[in-house]
């Protein structure tokens, strides 16, 4: 009999945990940035109204705020477009935050093709690689309902500023409820032989059903999750590329400073193999369609990911 597939929507499970969190913890509030409801923190905002602050379309004083709050001893969590919460307050996250080394929860909403019809301001493929560069923050990107529920109450109980990757899309639900989530630790979704694919967010599920395509080939793939892209688990990736031999690393992201640069990173002071990158090569996206069309155009649904990665293993 067939598993039920379940789809879990981010923004959801992002306000029942807050809300959760919140009422365990006073220290808790919620800094918005004219996306209370996009980020689905209108229920805490209900719940506790002392404890929500509304900055409008002014990223970086919120984030400023926010350090102050911080340092007063609260745990901010902040929550914007992925552009803005990213690129337009660089500054701000790297002085007022990580330098200080204070503890706050940065929500990115709507990364890479997910708000389309706010034109190629709102369309962001750079934020993992700009903040990744950053020292002492922490970087993730959680690929279902489960394991946003588990990264925020991860980053709640984290010392440091934390960065989140949250998406707008509905996901298909890959974990069970409760799973053993670590920063800094992926995890195997599939084991395989012949190469090892590394996804991550809202790719995984895609990259999943690529390699059970594959597998009906006869190609053995194995599927890693990496959840957290900074601190990335060099474990887990030498692991498996020792067994395998040849890596793909699959984003929703520039292939430039994205996963695809960390695992580089990692192989080739390490255990140097064939390697290949699936993700936005160095151009800005086009314009005009929705979101699962962008996927199509850009190839990266599972169909067109498994036909990438053949390609690559038939080069050997």
């Amino acid at each position: 009999m067939n598993k039920e597939i379940i789809y879990d929507e981010p923004k959801k499970v992002f306000s029942k945990t807050l809300v959760e969190i919140g009422k365990k913890d006073e220290r808790v509030v919620f800094v918005s940035c004219d996306t209370s409801l996009g980020t689905g923190a209108d229920e805490f905002k209900r719940e506790f109204p002392k404890r929500h602050f509304e900055f409008g379309i002014a990223e970086q004083n919120a984030i400023s705020q926010a350090a102050g709050m911080a340092f007063e001893g609260k745990i901010p969590f902040i929550g914007a477009h992925a552009p803005f919460i990213s690129l337009k307050v660089l500054e701000q996250i790297r002085n007022d935050l990580c330098k200080t080394k204070l503890h706050a929860v940065i929500i990115g909403r709507d990364f890479g093709f997910q708000a389309p019809t706010g034109g190629p301001t709102h369309m962001v493929f750079e934020d993992v690689g700009v903040l990744r560069t950053i020292p002492g923050i922490t970087i993730i990107a959680p690929c279902d309902g489960p394991e946003y529920r588990e990264t925020m109450i991860a980053a709640y109980n984290y010392n440091g500023p934390v960065y989140i990757r949250m998406s707008r899309i509905k996901t298909k639900r890959i974990n069970n409820e409760g799973y053993n989530f670590k920063i800094g630790k992926g995890n195997i979704l599939k084991e395989g032989s012949d190469i090892t694919l590394f996804a991550t967010s809202t790719l995984v599920s895609n990259t999943l059903d690529a390699a059970w395509i594959l597998q009906k080939k006869g190609i053995s793939a194995e599927v890693v999750n990496i959840h957290t892209l900074k601190p990335i688990d060099s474990e887990i990736i030498l692991k498996s590329c020792h067994k395998t031999g040849k890596a793909v690393t699959i984003e929703e992201h520039s292939v430039i400073n994205g996963l695809g640069s960390t695992v580089a990173d990692v192989l080739i002071k390490n255990h140097p193999i064939k390697m290949k990158m699936i993700g936005i090569e160095d151009h800005f996206s086009i314009v005009g369609a929705n979101y699962n069309q962008l996927i199509d155009y850009y190839g990266l649904t599972a169909e067109k990911l498994s036909l990438k990665i053949e390609d690559f293993l038939h080069k050997f």
